[in-house]
């Protein structure tokens, strides 16, 4: 799977575990940073109104519960959004690059 794939395929996950409105016609890298803006304001949301569906998206897309909670202690309040996103693409870029290499082996 080309690395165009591969964010292509983070980004439609993230946007559908987050419910957000999804870019459609940009380059993968635009339109994953898009992507990575809408993920913040999501968060900011989620952490003001409803912890308890961030915390249950997290887990239902298998973001490490340890990095999740260091980035919650360990980082300023108006950063733990933006550390929050950048994990979660992170963990998404990852299951996709193996996704490709799984359906790739022989």
């Amino acid at each position: 799977m080309s690395s165009e794939l591969i964010l292509t395929s983070a980004a439609e996950r993230i946007s559908t575990a987050f419910d957000l409105a999804e870019v459609e016609d940009a380059l993968p890298e635009v339109r994953l940073e898009h992507i990575r803006r809408l993920l913040v304001e999501r968060i900011v949301e989620l952490l003001n109104r409803n912890p308890e569906k961030l915390m249950s998206i997290l887990y239902r897309i298998d973001v490490s519960e340890r990095r999740v909670n260091e980035i919650m202690t360990k980082s300023f309040p108006t950063e733990v959004p933006l550390h929050l996103a950048d994990l979660i693409i992170e963990r998404q870029l990852a299951k996709a690059r193996s996704r490709a290499e799984h359906k790739d082996a022989p």
